[in-house]
């Protein structure tokens, strides 16, 4: 009996020395510690973004995996890396501006501990991006001198719509104008991003080519405003000076694929009034 009571007490003994030693070992190793150089960065589309990435894993590299989230729900498949890296370089793309998008970073060591970091992207557009993603419904031209909306109402329903390829066009609507609606070819433009001044030009019926000159104050996901001059108005209306400044308000809208250049119908869509677009040479500096 004394001889059993011996041998149950040694395993036991044995078995404490076990969890203990046990224990002990993964207390020896540190927990792993991740860094990123940077946890907030604005960056539009396009760019590429670039974390360096300081890993330690006392207890053995296992994996780093790196996810990305917009608005906190994961997005495609995750990167799994089994060694350690120092860098990552990620692309911003075109969809990433509607959303808030985070990278997460997620260190497992070889002992199932972990340590995580986020690298939290804000995506602006450039000025031209913005230009282009949506279009452009003319919505108010506020006369300078009397602080009033001027606008003619022909124009209430015209949209612009900006091409990547440098040309831009115009959806005339259902009211049309006595002349330029039915006269004009909506042709090329330039932006200076700078100066933020969009130079537009207009080919005649006859060849005779229109510059118009908008010296943009404000451009943003709902609204572009812009300051232009009018010559020559008091022609027409003697109770306007020969130079005259307005401001012009567009709303932004939704490309959609019914946008329809010139008058309604597809008639004029690819001629439009002048039936060409003379070639220009912006000076926009």
């Amino acid at each position: 009996m004394k001889k059993y009571l011996l041998a149950c007490l040694s395993i036991v003994l044995l078995a404490s020395v076990a969890v203990l030693t046990s224990c002990s070992d993964d207390e020896s190793f540190d927990a792993p510690t991740l860094v990123l150089s940077q946890t907030e960065v604005t960056a539009s589309p396009g760019d590429d973004v670039t974390v360096n990435v300081t890993t330690t894993t006392d207890g053995g590299f296992k994996s780093l995996v790196v996810t990305k989230f917009w608005d906190g729900t994961p997005q495609g498949t995750p990167q799994t890396f089994d060694s350690p890296i120092t860098s990552l370089t990620y692309t911003v793309t075109e969809a990433d501006a509607d959303h808030i998008v985070t990278l997460n970073f997620k260190l497992t060591d070889n002992k199932g501990k972990t340590d995580e970091k986020e690298l939290v992207i804000s995506v602006e557009l450039t000025p031209l991006q913005i230009l282009l993603k949506y279009n452009w419904r003319l919505d108010q031209e506020i006369r300078k001198k009397t602080n009033l909306n001027d606008i003619a109402d022909a124009y209430t329903d015209d949209v612009y719509r900006f091409n990547a390829d440098g040309t831009y066009n115009k959806s005339i609507g259902a009211k049309v104008d006595d002349f330029g609606d039915i006269w004009y070819n909506y042709c090329y433009y330039d932006l200076n991003q700078n100066t933020l001044r969009l130079m537009m030009s207009r080919t005649g019926a006859f060849g005779e080519e229109e510059m118009d000159i908008l010296d943009i104050t404000v451009i943003d996901a709902s609204k572009l405003y812009a300051n232009v001059t009018y010559y020559g108005l008091d022609i027409f209306d003697p109770t306007y000076d020969p130079e005259e400044e307005y401001e012009k308000r567009f709303v932004a809208v939704a490309k959609t694929a019914n946008f329809d250049p010139y008058l309604p119908g597809p008639d004029d869509d690819e001629t439009g009034p002048a039936g060409f677009c003379a070639e220009v040479e912006f000076d926009n500096d």
